[in-house]
Formats: structure tokens, sequence, C-alpha cells
């Protein structure tokens, strides 16, 4: 794992797909434009002949993961929640705002939820706030700063009450990441904005932006007088508005906050109550702190703290490896003396009058409710200060005493982050996917998903003869089998050294009882995983996608774009043949189209050329099929199998259908949000293509026969 954990390792892998360095800064222009393009569109079908999306969830994934125990310790779930606003004139109605699904709204409590922002060119949502002068008006920013993945395309803003949207301020924030943003309570045209870029301020209602600190800002906090700019250089006061700056001394703390992917974070927050008592909360590394001032023109003084390590780690830097994605602060809107406080897990800490602190874990629960882990935001009632939100890698949880317990507000919030599917060859409804942090799921049909494999689902495939023969992967190398259609699992990892180099989530891939996964290498096996054998490739890059060409042919395509093939005798596995090379960038899709002639299809998601090739020649040689494609990163490939010409393509904004070979290219259907379309299969039998999106859920799409 890099610094910064597994979010960090799933960054890695996301921006190494698309070319991008490991910090978005200059190179990310380039792909903020490339989210922005235009797309081909097929001229408007006849009434009743639309092919329309169909969602298919999650609308619910009733029992979750926690590091909690007992009956409260599978809550629902549904995906990453950024950040949480609650209406201050109307305290059952909240906004969410998803990591890549866009923003919910719910006018319950969260009883319900719907989405709010599908016709928006972004759904990475990184800030939300209310007016609290006039709460109609909503501002989102979009990009967000957590995950550090999908760029922004501007500010959102809303006049009645989140409902729709518009977006604006595209000069100041276009493919920046939000942290925060706060609306003046005594003037609705004073907004600041913290973002991945700086500290920004508007004083016309969000229409236009000048930035006033250029440091990196995670965290702004607006007191009676005075705001607090949490920054990569350090903390920083102002109380005249954001123009002038004086650096605020937290000792023993660190002079700055440097790293590429930051090793860590800040954040700060006044007392509602008591403006003069300001809390901030920082890590870097392995070291944390959390600072406390008692009046305004106070000085700091630090607060010892616990452990913040979930409940049976044994890794004692876990709680805080993540600090640059999961962190935040909180106080109670009653009591400045008790604080909230986000890293993997939530805790409360508590001043007694005596100047001691208590500390509790209130997300993992040996007894009770608990929270899925990876804590993002959290939001009080202005109305009922005891009410409070937590947004993490699960959804939204809310409390109505003060987190003493939980209610998991995620039933139908459509908003899972899936990375990898897989089908029954007969069966409508069962479909298997893996997604970030929320575990391999399985389709029960009505909207309901069921976890059945723990941690970051990855790669997952079912054989096509025996579909209840199944595997999943986690991210590694390690990969389940299930007998039993995924109602349990059996361990049949190969076996690989702690330094084997793959993917954050290496390819998977099975045929009959020919299963292959691959990294540095190749480990083929035809006995369904029980024996493998491993293949080596050309040193220096690993492995990106594979597939059966047949029960005796395996292709395996690499980050540098090279193609192998490898054949299998009476004697075994051959080693890898390279083959022809479509372009010298990340192959993330091949794809098998029978014949004849036997088509080879492959996408590569690396911005700045071509991205999707064809071979009729056994991948000797290969075609530029891109077309009139955006220059956007292509993620999966379908084929029909009835249709020679026919192919789909899922890309970082939509989907996309080629009737001609690739010559010419068009959005497909209608009715997609413009989430990430991650991954694609074809149920030939049925006629249905589905589609898994970052983070708006499975959707699916009836294809009629070529005529």
């Amino acid at each position: 794992m890099p610094s910064g954990g597994k979010a960090a390792a799933r960054l890695e892998a996301f921006l190494r797909a698309r070319g991008l360095r490991r910090v978005p800064v200059k190179p990310v222009a380039n792909y903020q434009q490339a989210l922005a393009a235009r797309v081909p569109r097929r001229r408007a079908a006849p009434v009743g002949r639309a092919s329309v999306w169909r969602p298919l969830g999650p609308t619910s994934i009733p029992h979750g993961q926690t590091y909690g125990q007992g009956s409260g310790a599978n809550p629902a779930v549904a995906g990453r929640v950024a950040a949480i606003a609650v209406d201050p004139a109307a305290s059952a109605h909240l906004l969410i705002g998803s990591a890549g699904g866009g923003v919910w709204e719910s006018k319950n409590s969260g009883r319900t939820w719907e989405p709010r922002t599908d016709d928006q060119p972004c759904l990475s949502i990184g800030a939300l706030a209310f007016d609290p002068s006039d709460p109609k008006k909503v501002y989102a920013g979009t990009g967000e700063g957590n995950a550090l993945d999908v760029p922004g395309q501007g500010l959102l803003r809303s006049t009645d009450g989140g409902a729709t949207w518009k977006l604006m301020a595209q000069a100041a924030f276009a493919g920046s990441y939000f942290y925060r943003l706060v609306v003046d309570p005594s003037n609705g045209k004073r907004l600041w904005a913290a973002t991945f870029t700086g500290t920004f301020r508007s004083t016309d209602g969000g229409s236009s932006w000048s930035r006033i600190r250029s440091a990196g800002t995670w965290d702004l906090s607006l007191g009676s007088t005075e705001l607090l700019a949490a920054s990569k250089d350090g903390l920083y006061r102002s109380v005249d508005g954001g123009t002038v700056w004086t650096r605020v001394t937290l000792p023993g703390g660190p002079a700055s906050f440097p790293g590429d992917v930051p090793a860590g974070r800040m954040a700060v927050a006044h007392a509602r109550n008591d403006p003069g008592v300001a809390y901030v909360f920082a890590a870097l590394d392995q070291s944390y702190w959390l600072w406390r001032r008692a009046t305004q023109n106070g000085a700091f003084s630090e607060v010892p703290l616990p452990s913040l390590n979930p409940p049976g780690d044994r890794d004692q830097g876990y709680g805080v490896s993540q600090s640059w994605y999961d962190w935040f602060v909180g106080i109670d809107p009653r009591d400045a003396n008790t604080v909230f406080l986000g890293a993997i897990d939530a805790f409360r800490g508590r001043l007694s009058a005596n100047g001691q602190w208590t500390w509790t874990d209130i997300s993992s629960k040996a007894q009770g409710d608990s929270c899925h882990p990876d804590q993002h935001t959290i939001a009080f009632d202005p109305s009922d200060p005891k009410t409070l939100y937590v947004g993490n890698d699960g959804g939204v949880f809310g409390s109505a005493d003060g987190g003493d317990s939980w209610k998991s507000l995620n039933k139908g919030l459509v908003i899972t982050e899936f990375e990898y599917l897989a089908q029954h060859p007969v069966e409508r409804t069962w479909i298997i996917g893996g997604t970030q942090d929320n575990g391999t799921l399985r389709n029960r049909g009505a909207g309901v998903w069921d976890q059945i494999a723990l941690g970051d689902g990855g790669d997952c495939a079912a054989e096509t003869a025996m579909p209840r023969t199944c595997y999943h992967s986690y991210y590694g190398m390690a990969i389940d089998r299930s007998r039993s259609g995924g109602d349990s699992w059996d361990d049949i990892s190969p076996s690989v050294p702690d330094t084997y180099n793959a993917l954050f989530y290496p390819p998977l891939e099975a045929s009959g009882k020919n299963l292959a996964k691959a990294g540095e290498s190749v480990f083929v096996s035809d006995d369904e995983g029980t024996s493998w054998t491993e293949k080596p490739l050309p040193a220096g890059k690993v492995a990106t996608a594979m597939a059966f060409a047949s029960d005796t042919r395996l292709l395996v395509g690499r980050e540098d774009g090279k193609i192998f093939r490898l054949d299998r005798s009476s004697a075994g596995w051959s080693g890898a043949h390279q083959l022809g090379r479509p372009r010298a960038a990340y192959v993330s899709d091949i794809v098998v189209q029978s014949g004849p002639p036997e088509r080879y299809w492959a996408s590569v998601s690396q911005l700045r050329g071509g991205h999707v090739y064809v071979s009729t020649d056994g991948g000797s040689s290969w075609t530029d099929a891109t077309g009139n494609l955006p220059d956007v990163p292509v993620n999966a490939l379908a084929a029909d199998p009835k249709a020679a010409d026919t192919l789909w393509a899922a890309t970082d904004i939509g989907v996309f259908q080629t009737t001609n070979r690739g010559r010419s290219w068009s959005l497909f259907g209608t009715g997609l949000p413009r989430a990430l379309a991650v991954d694609l299969v074809f149920h030939a039998k049925l006629r249905l293509l589905r589609v898994g999106t970052r983070s708006r859920g499975v959707w699916e799409i009836a294809v009629p026969t070529a005529r």
C-alpha cells in the first residue's frame, strides 16, 4: 500500500488507467475537458421505439459491514457520502452529496430519497450549503475533495431548495475539488469555498469568485466575526471576511502538510453556542492532534487523544492512515465541551468540569447500532441540536441522541460505486458485482442487493456452463470461489509474495473450468482455481485486462498497450506470446467476438489517442475503430454475438454504440445519468445490456435484435 492506505491505492489505480499523474494538478485540465465533451447522439427515434435505461439499484443493501458487533452491527448501506446539509427552515428536509452519484434530496428525514442532479455534467459532489437567510438557495461544489479522482465542472446553485440546479462558476472551479462551502448567515450574497486549489470568496451569491488564499484548503469555519481556514500551509485566521490573514500557532503541530497524495489533513470548527471556542483536528503520516481554544483571542492548546484505531485492529496506524481521505471535526451545538471527530471511525469526546476528557467510539460498538467506517462529514439539525448526521463510505446515518444510537438512512439512495459485474447466462436477476468498500453484492431483484462477501469487491466471474460456480476477488490477488451461486465461499488465491506487483483490482476471467488472474505474471488454472500455474510476462508492467478467446486461448493486455496470447495444449498452458500492439497505452478491456472472421476488440482508457481497436487476424495487427468517440477513457466493451459490427463502449461519460465496426458512434439509449460507466455485460439470451457505474449503481437496457 502507498502512503495514504487503500484509498490512496484506489486513487493511484484510477489515475494510472487514465494516464494522469498521482496528484491531478496540471493534467487534470485535460481530463476535466474530456468529461465536459459534447457527445455524438443518434437522431431521435420514433415515439415508442427509443431505448431507455432502467435502474437495477441497489435501492437497498440490507446488511452492510462495520467494525461493530452485536445486533446493530450490520445496517443497510449505500455508497460514499461526502456532504450533508440540513434545511435551516425545515429540519426534515435533507440534501446529501454523493461521491459520484450527485445530489439527493429527502423531505422526510431520510426515509425516502430522490436524485436531483442526474441532468448535470458532473455527479461528483464535495460540498453542500444552504443559505441560512434564504434556504431556498443552496450551493453544491462539484469535484469531491476526499477522493481527488473525478474533477469538478464548477458550482451548482439551486433557487428552489435543491429540487433543480444550474451550473455556474466554471472559470473558477472547473478542474478543481471541493471540501467545504460556507454561506454568511448575515449576508447570503457572501460565500467562501475550501477547495484543492485554494480558498475562494464570492460577494454576489456565487456568480463570481476570487481566490483569497492560494494554498489548498480542506476546511473553513465561520464564527461570529472570525473565519478560520485549515489549509496545507497551516491554520489561518481572518476577521475581515478573508482579505487579511494571520497564521495561528498550533503547539506541537506540523508547519505544513506536504506530499503528493496528502499524507494528512486538517479540520476546524467553531462552537455554535460559544463562537469563541474552536477546535482543530489534524493528522500527518501517523501523528495526529486535537487543539482547543476557549476564547476568540486566546491560544490553542493540545487535547490528549485516545487511539483512533477501529476495535480489534492490529495495525496501530490504520485509524489515521487515510486522514487525507476521511476526516472531520464537529461540535455539539448545545455544548462547546463536546466534540465529534471523524477518521476511519467516529468518536465523541467530552470535557468535564475538572478538565478531564472522556472518549467514546460511537461508530463501532460492542453493543447497539454501528455505522459503516471511513467518516467524511458531519451535520447537525439547526432546530434540534441532539440530532446529527454522518456521511461515510457506507452512506448516511442519523442519530437523534447525540451519537448514542444510529439509524441507517440509506434505503432508496442509489449511489453504490461498482467496479465490475458478472451475470448468469440464463437467469434474469442473478448479477454479482464488486463495489468500493461495500463488498461483493448479488442482485436479489426489486432493487435489493445482498452483500455476499466483505471488504473491497474487485473483479468477478461466473462459469458459463455451470454458473452456480462463480468467483469474486478483493483488492490484490485474493480470489474466492463459490459453488452455490455466492451463498458460501472458499479461498482459492494463488500464492504470491508480499512484493508481488499487480493492479489494486487485478483482472479476473473464467471460461468453463478455466480461471485466470494476472498482475506482473499470469496465473492460470484448468480446475476452477484448485491448482495454479504461473506464466511470466516480460518485466516492467502489469496486466490490466484479459479475455478467453476459447477454452484453449487466453488474451492478456497490459498498461503499456502490449497484448499477449497464451495457448493450452495437452502439455498445459504455453508461455506468453506477444501479439500486435494497438497503442502504447493502458488496455482497459479485451472482448472476443465470434466470426467469421473472429474479431478481437481492445479498449484503451488513457487520454490523448485512440480508444477502441479491432483485429481480424488473431491480434497480429489492429485497426483504430475509435471513429467519432470523444477523447474520453473507455473502460469496458461488450459485443453483440448476433450482429458482427455492433459493439458497446462504457466510458467516463456514458455508454456508446457502434453498428458499423467503429466508423461512427453515438450515445446509446436515454435516461442514463452522466456517471462513470466502468463495466459492461451483455445478456445474449435476454438481449439486455447491463452497465455498472461509479456511483449510480447498475442499469440495464433492452437491445432489439439486429435486422
